[in-house]
């Protein structure tokens, strides 16, 4: 059985109304990795991050980096015990 690893995501800068959870759907999608993302009150955006090591790390790296339009000034990252297993990754609103 393949190794499993949650982590939540807290990305600072100008990361909302650029398309940065959009992007990160994406990539996630591509990698396998499940969980959601979803801004924050105070301008954030979180994520729960969900799967093969490799894959998580991929998903961290464009959190790093986000879209075009975006301005990571800070990440955020921690290594949680899940307490739900996730099927999908979800935009959350």
């Amino acid at each position: 059985m393949n190794h499993i690893v949650t982590h939540l995501i807290r990305v600072h800068g100008r990361v909302q109304g650029v398309g940065f959870r959009q992007f990160i759907h994406n990539i996630a999608m591509e990698r396998m990795v499940t969980g959601w993302i979803r801004n924050t009150s105070d301008g954030a955006v979180e994520a729960m991050l969900q799967g093969r090591p490799a894959d998580v790390g991929s998903v961290e790296a464009a959190c790093r980096k986000g879209p075009p339009l975006s301005r990571v000034d800070k990440v955020d990252c921690y290594p949680v015990d899940p307490d739900i297993h996730y099927e999908s990754f979800d935009v959350r609103h």
